[in-house]
């Protein structure tokens, strides 16, 4: 079943980048989209090297399984005449403009490098209202989502490995109020950013059960309990926004 989260108050960070194309005479430009995925965080660690603090959690490493980027926008931003919407299928409602970019992207949240890389594609110019980003169990085991991390407990002395993992297929969407507009001919970063602290804010690791080889595993089969709090967090972890000057911070109203 597929899961549908919401980005309301997310804080997932987007970046576009839209490379200038040349074009003919008659013709418009065309955007170029580029897209950057990473995790944040102020209250713990990012570290591929694996090394082990004496407290707090330390993430090692982030994967996720992305299959689709959809960009949509309704028809009315294409239009000559800005007051009227399209509606070519006749059913009385705005038609939406879908432009979908598929494949099978494993997406290492710590680095923030995609394998294959998302590349750059052609997209029509405008105000696009949601971006939706499809996950599903494409990466190793048929998971979707892996996280691993080190983590002490208070009043302990030696860290204890962590894994959350889901096979579920995820879909973000991400929107905003005032739409992404992406202009002709010019140059814009889109950033999606995942918050770790968010999601971890309020799961109590401490009563996690673990193997027999000392590791938590956190799954639909395994620390159900935990692996519910930290799915339905997802819904807190993202938000979307432009990232113009490239700081890897969401721009300003």
């Amino acid at each position: 079943m597929k899961n549908y989260i919401k980005s309301i108050t997310l804080t997932l960070l987007i970046g576009i980048g839209l490379i200038v194309q040349s074009c003919d005479n008659n013709e418009p430009g065309l955007a170029n989209v580029k897209l950057e995925m990473k995790a944040t965080t102020t209250l713990s660690s990012l570290n591929p090297s694996g090394r082990v603090m004496e407290t707090g959690l330390v993430f090692t490493e982030i994967i996720l399984g992305v299959t689709e980027i959809e960009f949509e926008t309704l028809e009315e931003n294409n239009s000559e005449d800005n007051g009227d919407f399209e509606d070519e299928d006749g059913d009385g409602e705005d038609d939406n403009e879908e432009i979908e970019f598929e494949g099978n992207f494993v997406v290492d949240l710590i680095t923030g490098t995609s394998t294959p890389d998302f590349g750059a594609a052609d997209i029509t110019p405008g105000l696009y209202e949601e971006i939706e980003i499809e996950m599903g169990p494409i990466l190793d085991g048929g998971l979707t989502m892996f996280v691993a991390f080190q983590y002490t407990p208070d009043g302990g002395t030696e860290s204890v490995s962590y894994e959350f993992s889901t096979t579920e297929e995820i879909e973000f969407e991400l929107e905003n109020e005032s739409g992404f507009f992406l202009d002709e001919n010019a140059l814009n970063q889109m950033l999606i950013v995942i918050d770790l602290d968010v999601i971890f804010a309020n799961v109590d690791l401490s009563n996690a059960t673990a193997d027999s080889d000392r590791i938590v595993r956190i799954n639909n089969s395994s620390n159900s309990q935990l692996y519910g709090q930290i799915f339905q967090s997802l819904n807190d972890a993202m938000e979307g926004g432009e990232d113009d000057d490239h700081d890897g911070e969401i721009d300003g109203d």
